[in-house]
């Protein structure tokens, strides 16, 4: 029995309690019941069946006040492009002298003129730019005005200049260039320091009055356990490309045994904190497992089809989820999915576009069916990445690099439009650090503070979410961060 308990994953346990610890130090307590509420986001799940084993007064509790379907929601998708996406071949210039900077630099990685697809509009003051020829559908949706590109963005502790990065390496991201270490600071918005919270996660926590009590599907993950959409009192409720996954064979009858096993071991009664808080954590997910699997099994996704492979698959689950969101009691959500493969440091080009076209058939399709499902101003898609990546050629790839640009889809994006600065692209530019290494002109903070702003947060609340934004943005102004979305003011 105990043998059983503890072959859960006690790693989780141990990482609850630096949060707690972590919180404590900036001043809100994280209580037991905190602790035990959302322990199970992640953990075991089960089925339907359990609904004779279990008291699901989670079920009752939503129930009884389900939210109006219409009623004030929102949420923001991240789609994380792991490994470091090449963004440079993505949003390309196009006007004849800057697209002749860009072809020296990436020599054989470059694309031809030609074959870009125009965009209707440029950065301000700036050049012509134009697409990579897969991303058809991501043309359509900018000419349309539902989405926009952020360029040049990137992980800053503060403004850098080429002389600033040769002289203060201390003023510079800590692990510059390392997937892991880029990668904690995209999810946290802490390039600085090491931290247990991402900024999800705190977007989550501070907005977590907004809905239902009770509700635990605030953080959905279609792609596994991640720090950016967790915090003290926030863990991703992990779900699979078919929804919440339960016990293997639940319901076939030739389970008896195992059912009969796991029904006496939640009858039973410790004294031991760990052992009573790991049959707390087995009885919320399974009941949690429930209440997901009945509020998902009844939306109609009839002519819904979502391409792009693996991410489609991830999205059409977003999708369907965010359809339940009544049932499930939340005004407020943040979705995680990932398209993995972008670290191309040898044979760039083909593996390149065949992932564009599946990120292209991907945000194309969810945009339509979200359109379609008349939820489009609801929800804002937006895409993250370790780090963009080296100008310059390694052969027949590109290495790691710094700056990149980003995409943001949706009813509420002020799209058509380029925001920030695309830089200069011949060799040793002012922001080139080497190798065409280009230093980020907007910061995560400012990227990610507008989409907050969106999402619900205060100009109060953004330092308790984005603690290093002060360095970027001023919080007395009026102005808007960067302005991609129509936020009212």
């Amino acid at each position: 029995m105990d043998s059983d308990l503890c072959g859960h994953d006690f790693s989780r346990i141990c990482n609850f309690e630096i949060m707690m610890r972590e919180n404590h130090r900036g001043g809100s307590a994280y209580t037991r019941r905190d602790f035990l509420g959302e322990a199970s986001c992640a953990a075991l799940s089960g089925s339907a069946a359990l609904s004779s084993i279990l008291n699901l007064s989670l079920l009752g509790d939503l129930a009884a006040d389900e939210l109006p379907v219409g009623d004030d929601y929102r949420a923001l998708v991240c789609v994380f492009l792991s490994g470091g996406h090449d963004s440079f071949n993505m949003l390309v210039p196009r006007g004849s002298d800057e697209y002749q900077e860009y072809a020296e630099i990436r020599r054989g990685l470059s694309l031809s003129r030609d074959d870009l697809l125009p965009l209707s509009a440029t950065v301000e003051g700036q050049q012509e730019l134009g697409l990579h020829p897969e991303l058809s559908k991501t043309r359509d949706a900018f000419d349309s005005g539902d989405l926009a590109f952020v360029a040049n963005v990137g992980t800053l502790q503060q403004p850098v200049t080429k002389e600033n990065y040769q002289l203060s390496p201390q003023f510079l991201p800590d692990g510059l260039f390392s997937h892991s270490d880029q990668q904690k600071q995209w999810h946290t918005s802490l390039p600085d320091r090491s931290s247990t919270s991402g900024w999800l996660g705190r977007l989550s926590a501070t907005l977590k009055d907004l809905n239902q009590p009770g509700s635990f599907a605030s953080a959905i993950s279609v792609a596994g356990v991640n720090l950016v959409q967790t915090s003290p009192g926030v863990l991703p409720y992990v779900i699979g490309n078919e929804g919440s996954k339960g016990l293997v064979d639940w319901n076939n009858p030739n389970w008896a045994i195992g059912r009969s096993v796991v029904s006496s071991q939640l009858d039973l009664e410790y004294k031991n904190l760990l052992q009573r808080t790991f049959l707390s954590r087995k009885k919320d997910a399974l009941e949690r497992n429930n209440v997901f699997s009945e509020a998902v099994k009844s939306v109609d996704l009839e002519g819904v089809q979502i391409g792009g492979g693996s991410l489609g698959d991830q999205l059409k689950m977003v999708f369907q989820t965010i359809q339940a969101r009544a049932d499930l009691g939340v005004r407020r959500q943040t979705f995680f999915v990932e398209l993995g493969g972008w670290d191309l440091h040898s044979l760039l080009l083909e593996p390149h576009r065949l992932l564009l076209r599946q990120l292209d058939d991907a945000l194309g399709d969810f945009q339509k069916a979200l359109n379609a499902a008349g939820l489009s101003d609801q929800v804002t898609t937006f895409t993250a990445s370790d780090f963009g990546r080296s100008l310059t050629s390694n052969g027949q790839g590109s290495d790691h690099g710094w700056g990149g640009h980003q995409i943001v889809v949706g009813g509420a994006v002020d799209g058509g439009r380029i925001y920030g600065e695309y830089p200069d692209l011949y060799e040793d530019n002012p922001l080139d650090v080497g190798r065409g290494r280009i230093i980020p002109t907007t910061s995560v903070d400012e990227y990610f503070a507008e989409l907050a702003c969106w999402f619900g947060l205060s100009r109060q609340q953004l330092p308790i979410v984005i603690p290093n934004l002060n360095r970027f943005y001023d919080l007395t102004q009026v102005q808007q961060p960067l302005g991609f979305m129509n936020l009212g003011y």
